[in-house]
């Protein structure tokens, strides 16, 4: 009888261990759990960088344009769409690697579309550069134009290992009227050095040679013969 009695104690007593181990386990399981869950904001922060939003460095004539009227005896010359490379029309601000691939800089995106930004620097060089004309950028129908001004950018490569920005452009200016004619048509050559390896230093380049590209529109506007072809 004692020993029926023993052998019930030793088992209910081992019943009582095993519950105990394995509550024990249990909150050691929940320790771990809720270090890890507390751990991973942390982990995320150190690792997860913000994005860098690049902008052109705006020209020092940028500003608000100034408004002429015909009145004034000033020429109108409208200006169409500054057409970039397909490749370079995104968010991510892109360099050239090598001949044949492109790379991106790390984490950077441009602040805003990459062909409005380039528009807006390169019209208030223009204006600056152009003080005895008027630019008509939209709804130029209504107005008695002089010219027309046609701008493609063939080439618009920053090649990180040069820190050098090649690019290559087309100046086409057009008569106006319905029966438009072909003017003056020059295509220009750039090498713009930058100073740093940074996006930073790409954006610069960039807006050097919008200015460039700006100073060369007005000199052949300058030079071309509105009664004819050259």
């Amino acid at each position: 009888m004692r020993k029926n009695r023993t052998a019930h104690h030793l088992h209910w007593a081992g019943v009582a261990m095993n519950r105990r181990n394995y509550a024990a386990r249990g909150k050691c399981v929940l320790r771990i759990l809720l270090c890890t869950m507390l751990a991973l904001p942390m982990l995320s922060c150190t690792t997860t960088r913000r994005p860098t939003l690049l902008t052109l460095p705006a020209s020092s004539a940028s500003g608000s344009p100034q408004i002429h009227t015909e009145a004034e005896g000033r020429r109108i010359v409208a200006v169409g769409r500054l057409e970039l490379p397909e490749y370079m029309v995104t968010r991510r601000v892109r360099y050239r690697d090598d001949a044949s691939t492109l790379a991106e800089w790390p984490n950077t995106y441009w602040a805003e579309r990459i062909e409005i930004s380039t528009a807006r620097e390169f019209h208030a060089a223009l204006r600056a550069a152009l003080p005895a004309w008027q630019l008509c950028e939209e709804r130029c129908s209504n107005q008695t134009l002089s010219l027309s001004l046609r701008l493609r950018v063939d080439r618009l490569d920053y090649v990180r290992s040069e820190r050098r920005l090649h690019a290559t452009v087309d100046i086409a200016l057009w008569s106006a009227g319905t029966a438009p004619r072909l003017l003056r048509n020059t295509v220009h050559q750039y090498d713009i050095a930058g100073d740093t390896d940074t996006a930073q230093a790409q954006a610069r380049a960039m807006s050097e040679l919008l200015r460039d590209v700006a100073a060369d529109t007005a000199q052949s506007i300058s030079l071309t013969d509105l009664g004819g072809p050259t």
